[in-house]
């Protein structure tokens, strides 16, 4: 049973009696038992402490067992309870990939109604039940009803108290193990236990000096590795902040309050400072802009826009509810990010903080926060890679069996001589065993991994795990992101098609399907791409999407910080009235402009853009060739936005009140603007190396599938390709070409065709299953060159998906929609933008 996305099973347990444990109790008895045998002299004296030191050693690894293995401490010293309110210790199970097993402390406490309740903490995580009931995560108030938000007027100090004991404070502390701590932690594990038994055994055949310089060896790297194990998590803790003072409005006024008391519920003034946001805010006064690269590697600022306009009104219906995966992107600001620009709410009947800040509520704070999950990702997601893998398992196996027939050979050829000492000669067969795994083969590998890494720095490349590097030797799947890895982060604007040039126009009702220079565009689509977009000005510099950037940089256009764009070319204005924010569920955006012409006439005007499909079911007369246009530019690898427009009625007052059903529909063609970009002048040939080399490459992109595969097919990834289809009338699913003229069934398309799944037709090839539970996405994962129009839990589930069927991968991507994946893969390639300049040499041994 599945607790949560992170918690698979819970069981509950307590501890047994000291001499009920199983490496207390038995052992007690097997002691007892030796030494009565040992007075009563059965055997001679050597064999007698021979079987003294086996159970010796039986004992140590009975106890080491139980550091090494929750299951098996479980098993050595709990008993089973199916009641946890009396149970004492919980075994929490997390989901696949997701960290390991843990014994976690219950914790009794009692409900503000009375009642009995239990909770514990896992992966920073608190989880709470009472009587009756299952655990679950704490909850926060992420989403309620819009109309509560809105009446929100913070906290009181009882409800502060309450909020204190239900999440606790807003801290992430990441308590450092101490060094002692940590090299105990690695003197216990596996291969050193075994390291050190063999160094004993030399000691016992007289070996004093080789065995302890081999002992000091290996303290000595252990220790090197626990000291760089510690710089890691250092620079883990030092993504946290040290907590400062901001305005909260409690009990009824506003009053200093540090960053760490703040809780679900608070009414916070948000401004520009130098410290990050301390927590995840839904803006409900004011205009924020939003620097999240921190968060999503993303370097273009966003803006966030206030829930409640300056009129009073509301975007959202008030009985709504909020939903993070819709509003997130334009009303939520997450902590971890840093405001670089705020105004507050202008109105002066709605509340106003003294600083003159932006009014946000507070939805989530400490490790649930956007900053916190990320935290948890780096610290717990996947468990440590390490190089003791299922070949070098074998291969010792494989010189076992020598070692073993030598061993035997040995005892048996030296039984045959009575006098010969018995203790020497288990000694010798036993160090023969070991000898299998030198106690050097550690270091030996350090010093391989070492050299790997001073080849990678040369290179510009770091290394945060080192232990991945021999997993880099034997990749067999490369996965690439596309935009910002595969090609560039800087669209340009390649013109504007469905439309007639200035000098050209016709009252033709088909789309012109020949691009058109935005010097020759008409004015009706220019003005479009002057005024959709969520561009401002901070710092006398033009932010937001590069996108919209690149489109209002080749206009002969300016916009003002008024939000009015002017033109350059003739006496005309626009002015930005209201916008209805891009979604991207709705895959479109639109603005309401004043348009003053030379006359002073002012006439209002709707500006719309997005998805072609989307934006053709707004059209008052669709042109009739309007989808053989825009698909012939996607299959060329653009980017493809259509445009449209209308005139509306009424003042200034009345048109800041229509709604956004309202002004999206019955709209006018206004054209379709690409834009492209370009490869990076190193993917060809990484591309090519890699499919030289036997590498399988695929691309996983957030992008259309038609411009993926488009890109795919420049760089040879694939070169005739099929894209899972679906029916939208009758819901059937089919394999199609880009290009729409060859269609198969699923399950006959032809093995010469290359596979490529959207996000959509990705869930329904997880869903379809055969007779034997075998999904479709797992039968045809291997042939998928591209993945499209995916998110970035699928970016996962694709990784996870061929690991799980023995495949070696590689991620490369650039953005924190990749970390998962990134993390996931057995090699993680993190592009890094804005990087440092690194000296990289460039001899053909260090490309090589």
């Amino acid at each position: 049973m599945t607790v949560s996305d992170d918690v698979r099973e819970i069981t509950f347990h307590n501890l047994r009696p000291f001499i009920t444990h199983f490496h207390a109790g038995p052992f007690l008895f097997l002691y007892s038992l030796w030494v009565a045998h040992f007075f009563q002299g059965y055997y001679s004296l050597e064999v007698e402490f021979l079987i003294l030191a086996f159970i010796g050693v039986i004992h140590v690894l009975s106890c080491l067992f139980c550091m090494w293995s929750v299951r098996w401490r479980v098993l050595s010293m709990y008993s089973t309870v199916a009641d946890p309110f009396n149970a004492t210790t919980a075994r929490v199970m997390p989901t696949e990939n997701n960290g390991s097993t843990v014994l976690c402390v219950l914790h009794k406490y009692k409900t503000d109604e009375g009642n009995s309740a239990l909770c514990f903490e896992f992966q920073k995580t608190k989880y709470c039940c009472e009587k009756g009931t299952e655990f679950r995560a704490v909850a926060f108030p992420i989403d309620e009803q819009i109309q509560n938000y809105i009446d929100s007027r913070g906290l009181s100090d009882d409800d502060v108290k309450k909020a204190n004991l239900k999440w606790g404070p807003n801290k992430m502390e990441i308590v450092l193990p101490t060094f002692q701590e940590l090299f105990v932690e690695r003197a216990t594990a596996p291969f050193f236990v075994f390291q050190v038994f063999c160094v004993l055994l030399w000691c016992l055949d007289e070996y004093w000096y080789y065995s302890l310089f081999t002992l000091a060896m290996l303290a000595l790297f252990e220790a090197t590795v626990v000291k760089q194990q510690m710089k890691s998590m250092s620079e883990i803790k030092n993504m946290t902040q040290e907590p400062y003072t901001l305005n909260v409005y409690r009990n009824k006024r506003w009053e200093k309050v540090k960053s760490t008391e703040l809780y679900p519920g608070d009414i916070v003034s948000v401004v520009r400072r130098a410290e990050i946001v301390p927590c995840d805010l839904l803006l409900l006064h004011g205009q924020c802009v939003i620097d999240e690269s921190m968060l999503t590697g993303e370097s273009v600022p966003l803006m966030k826009e206030a829930l409640i306009q300056e009129d009073g009104g509301c975007l959202y219906k008030p009985d709504d509810n909020l939903n993070l995966d819709i509003h997130s992107r334009l009303h939520i600001v997450s902590g971890g990010t840093k405001v670089i620009q705020h105004n507050g709410p202008t109105n002066k009947n709605v509340l106003r903080a003294p600083d003159s800040g932006s009014i946000a509520y507070v939805l989530r704070t400490g490790f649930n926060t956007s900053q916190g999950k990320l935290l948890r990702t780096i610290m717990y997601s996947v468990q440590r890679v390490t190089a003791n893998n299922f070949e070098t398992f074998m291969f010792i196996l494989f010189l076992l069996q020598f070692a073993i027939a030598a061993s035997a050979y040995v005892w048996i050829e030296g039984t045959k001589d009575p006098n010969r000492n018995k203790y020497k000669l288990f000694l010798e067969c036993t160090l023969i065993i070991t000898s299998v795994v030198p106690p050097e083969l550690p270091i030996e590998l350090s010093l391989a991994v070492n050299s790997s890494l001073l080849s990678l720095i040369k290179m510009g490349i770091f290394c945060t795990e080192p232990f991945r590097i021999p997993f880099a030797g034997k990749v067999h799947f490369c996965c690439f992101d596309k935009t910002g890895t595969l090609t560039t982060d800087k669209l340009e604007l390649s013109g504007v098609v469905g439309v007639s040039s200035e000098s050209d126009k016709s009252d033709s009702k088909s789309a012109s399907s020949s691009i058109t220079s935005i010097d020759e565009a008409p004015l009706e689509t220019c003005q479009v791409l002057a005024t959709c977009h969520s561009l401002i000005h901070v710092d006398e510099r033009l932010i937001g999407d590069p996108l919209e950037k690149a489109a209002l940089q080749v206009l002969p256009w300016t916009l003002t910080k008024g939000d009015v764009a002017m033109c350059k070319t003739a006496k005309l204005s626009l002015k930005i009235l209201k916008r209805f924010h891009f979604n991207s569920a709705l895959k479109r955006m639109s603005v309401i402009v004043s348009k003053q012409d030379s006359s002073y006439n002012i006439q209002h005007l709707v500006m719309c853009k997005g998805a072609p499909e989307v934006i053709k079911t707004m059209l008052k007369e669709i042109p009739d060739n309007y989808d053989e246009v825009h698909t012939e530019y996607s299959l060329q690898g653009g980017r493809v936005i259509a445009l449209a427009r209308k005139e509306l009625g009424g003042s200034d007052l009345v048109v800041r009140d229509v709604a956004r059903e309202d002004a999206e529909k019955d709209l006018e063609f206004a054209g379709f603007v690409v834009f492209t970009a370009p490869l990076k002048k190193e993917s060809k040939s990484a591309i090519s190396m890699l499919k030289e080399s036997s590498h399988y490459c695929i691309m996983i992109t957030g992008d259309s599938p038609l411009t993926a595969c488009y890109v795919a097919q420049q760089l040879r990834i694939a070169k005739k390709l099929l894209i899972l289809t679906k029916n939208d009338k009758d819901g059937h699913w089919y394999w199609e070409s880009p290009d729409k003229s060859i269609k198969f069934e699923i399950g006959e398309e032809q093995r010469s065709y290359s596979l490529c799944l959207t996000g959509e037709g990705m869930n329904y090839a997880i869903d379809t299953k055969d007779k034997k539970s075998t999904s479709l996405f797992s039968k045809i994962v291997k042939r998928i060159k591209v993945f499209a129009r995916v998110t970035p839990k699928q970016k996962e589930v694709v990784i996870t998906t061929l690991k799980s069927q023995g495949m070696v991968t590689v991620m490369c991507g650039d953005g924190t929609n990749d970390v998962g994946a990134l993390k996931h893969a057995d090699v993680g390639v993190a592009i890094i933008s804005n990087a440092p300049e690194v000296k990289v040499e460039k001899s053909p041994k260090a490309i090589q």
